[in-house]
């Protein structure tokens, strides 16, 4: 069956590696990390195998996660390149919408950009790029992704610090031997105007430079007031392709100018009954961001059994919000109240900022045999220097909720004048070092059974600063956490088609995790989990398809919650557990047809807390099912038709079980058609029923929330060219 994505140059791209651990058609990594070989075959089909697919810049396969992922004791979900271009997804929480089990959460003051919960956990800072850290405030967008690759469960002995719930890494392209000059056009019924373009030139028999560019202007269905606008460029460079010594520098720049979603209010715990397109925004409201992200990787391979490779990155992000939110102050809505009575006010939880970040990884990966059992042993140290400064502006909703005038819930009003510039109320600054030592021993005891040990250690010591302009007032806090993470998983493999495992994982959260620090946490110790997993991969029809399985329970001490707004309250959680089963099943099921999809179901819950009624209730924003379903259909050489959909459970919005987000099915379609060798014709349609469904909420109080809307029925076309 022949991938949705046109040909490129003369590599050609089978099958999607997709919600399963496993690749569908027997994808050979390239030599080295930086690039997959050149691949002259292009009249390979399913029945001959001899495939070749880009690596990206750095994926855990192979490096974090040494071994094909059908032997990785744990689940790991791959988004291929091509799933998200025959999705036509463009931002990272697109993509992300393949994995059951995540859900997103909108955020106020600082805690915006991606936002998300993984198996019933925050994971807003547990995003990487490249197997970097990449925890900063922006929207990721897609143009330069090669694949994205979610791990779940606590992963301490691979990331270090967070990854309760798993983590999410990014993998760019990288530069390739294959030239490559394609442009894509994308317009939308959304008012959507976008343009890629991804060109690769190889400089000779090892080196190349690849150059990604992105620019978009779009608006959300039935949402006329939210604006989305960014550009972005990738260029990288490669020396050593396919030999023993490489060397990757890569470089994305990207920006935004966008008119935010505010959501709408909670009205008695329930969103409020308003048309999808009620806006409580103001048309002067803009979020802005612009991150620069530099890295360099090298890599030596002394020999088949032992190589080493070091990564450095430095990253500068900034971000402006100025943006007002919904909020109904000392006026909640009681039972009762006529919806035509009801006012709602502005809230402006404004804030801009900087970030840092510096890290060094350096990794060896060695094979050795001790007798009857051989070893893949992956050991590394990482250095890093994280630094934040954060400004809050003052809030006047805070003394005076009619400081713009309140609106009509049932006819709100986003051109009322906002007043003068509010001023700075509040600075922090905070500098964060870590320094980790980690290993992880793969023992093959034969072709049947592996066991796999990993120990970490990490030391994150924190310096906060708040100082008030106003006030004058200035509060300085440290802490220092020393944390030793180890891992243990047995693997029994009794054919080379299946694999069943039992795993142990732990991570935890520094009380700075965030950058920040109150009177509160910093004498508190770290959030810690643990994690049992047990599960089975199997592979059938020669491979071509694959199913997984996995239960799982997740237990958390001392959890605890930073309001976004408001770094000074903290809200002490408790105990949490999580536990639940994950299903995924990807690949061909004929020749023709390919199907990728997966089931998560979740329960989760407070153990126990400082606050009485939070025990024995569900966390916040977890849906105990969730289901996603992608098929792809080959009619002929020229056509191929697809058809996916979403469904999530209702969940609660908050942690005492007082506001609840409805379930929902969202159904989205594909047709695509090549014109020609060179020209490529896609259409996709979104939420095809015009479903009125919420994706993301933050809920604090009866006054403070919002939830955002998802997207009404939207329709895109995508034309590719390559030359």
């Amino acid at each position: 069956m022949r991938s949705i994505v046109p040909e490129v140059g003369n590599l050609r791209v089978l099958g999607t590696m997709g919600v399963c651990a496993t690749s569908i058609v027997g994808m050979s990594p390239a030599h080295g990390d930086t690039t997959a070989a050149d691949s002259t075959d292009t009249d390979a089909t399913i029945g001959d195998l001899q495939q070749v697919v880009v690596n990206g810049l750095r994926p855990l396969r192979d490096d974090k996660l040494p071994g094909d992922l059908q032997n990785t004791p744990q689940s790991v979900t791959v988004i291929s390149g091509q799933l998200m271009a025959a999705q036509a997804s463009t931002r990272l929480e697109d993509a992300l919408k393949n994995v059951p089990g995540i859900t997103l959460n909108a955020g106020e003051g600082a805690a915006r950009g991606d936002t998300v919960n993984l198996r019933g956990f925050s994971a807003f800072n547990d995003f990487f790029l490249d197997g970097v850290r990449d925890a900063a405030v922006y929207t990721r967008d897609s143009f330069d992704l090669e694949s994205v690759e979610v791990v779940k469960g606590p992963s301490a002995t691979l990331f270090g610090r967070g990854s309760t719930g798993g983590a999410i890494n990014q993998v760019s392209k990288a530069p390739m031997l294959t030239p490559l000059d394609a442009v894509t056009a994308q317009v939308g019924t959304n008012h959507e105007y976008r343009a890629t373009t991804d060109i690769d030139a190889p400089l000779s028999s090892s080196a190349a430079f690849r150059f990604n560019a992105m620019g978009e202007s779009s608006k959300v269905a039935d949402r006329d007031y939210v604006l989305n606008r960014r550009w972005g460029l990738a260029p990288s460079l490669a020396f050593g392709i396919g030999e023993d010594d490489s060397l990757t520098m890569a470089y994305l720049h990207q920006q935004e100018n966008n008119i935010p979603d505010t959501g709408i209010p909670f009205v008695e715990g329930t969103p409020a009954p308003v048309p999808r397109g009620a806006f409580y925004g103001l048309i002067s409201d803009h979020a802005t961001t612009e991150d620069d992200i530099g890295t360099v990787r090298f890599k030596h391979d002394f020999n088949p059994n032992l190589n080493v490779a070091d990564t450095l990155r430095y990253a500068h992000y900034e971000f402006d919000y100025q943006d007002t939110m919904p909020n109904f102050g000392a006026t909640v809505p009681t039972a009762g109240t006529p919806l035509g009575s009801v006012l709602v006010g502005r809230d402006a939880p404004d804030s801009s900022g900087t970030q840092t970040n510096l890290t060094n990884q350096t990794d060896v990966t060695v094979r050795f045999d001790t007798g009857p059992v051989s070893h893949t042993l992956f050991t590394g140290v990482e250095f890093s220097r994280q630094s934040s400064d954060i400004a809050r502006y003052n809030n006047p909703f805070n003394t005076d909720n009619s400081w713009v005038p309140e609106t009509p819930l049932l006819d709100p009003n986003p051109y009322e004048p906002l007043p003068g510039g509010q001023p700075i109320t509040a600075r922090q600054n905070t500098t964060a070092h870590s320094a980790a030592a980690y290993a992880t021993d793969t023992l093959a005891f034969g072709p049947y059974m592996d066991f796999v040990a990993g120990l970490r250690f990490d030391r994150f010591s924190a310096d906060y600063l708040q100082a008030s302009p106003v006030t004058g007032a200035v509060l300085n806090l440290d802490h220092v956490d020393n944390v030793v993470s180890p891992r243990a998983a047995l693997i029994i493999k009794p054919t080379p088609q299946q694999s069943y495992y039992l795993s142990f994982g732990t991570s935890f959260d520094p009380s700075a995790e965030a950058l920040t620090l109150t009177t509160k946490t910093a004498d508190l110790g770290p959030v810690k989990a643990k994690t049992y997993e047990v599960g089975a991969k199997t592979s059938w029809l020669d491979g071509m398809f694959s199913s997984t399985a996995a239960v799982f329970h997740t237990e958390v001490d001392n959890a605890q919650t930073n309001d976004p707004d408001n770094p000074t309250i903290t809200v002490l959680n408790g105990d949490q557990r999580v536990q639940g089963l994950e299903l995924g099943a990807s690949g061909y099921l004929t020749a023709h047809l390919e199907i990728i999809a997966g089931y998560t179901y979740l329960d989760g819950k407070t153990i126990s807390s400082g606050n009485a009624a939070y025990v024995g209730q569900a966390l916040a924003n977890v849906a105990r099912n969730a289901l996603s379903l992608w098929t792809e259909y080959e009619l002929s050489d020229a056509w191929e038709v697809g058809v996916g959909g979403n469904w999530l459970g209702p969940r609660f919005a908050d942690y005492g079980q007082k506001a609840t987000m409805p379930g929902y099915v969202v159904w989205s379609a594909v047709a695509s058609y090549r014109l020609s060798k060179t020209v490529f014709l896609q259409l996709n349609g979104y939420n095809l029923a015009n479903k009125l469904y919420y994706e993301s909420s933050y809920y604090t109080s009866a006054a403070e929330n919002h939830v955002i809307p998802g997207t009404g029925r939207t329709l895109k076309l995508t034309v590719r060219t390559t030359f």
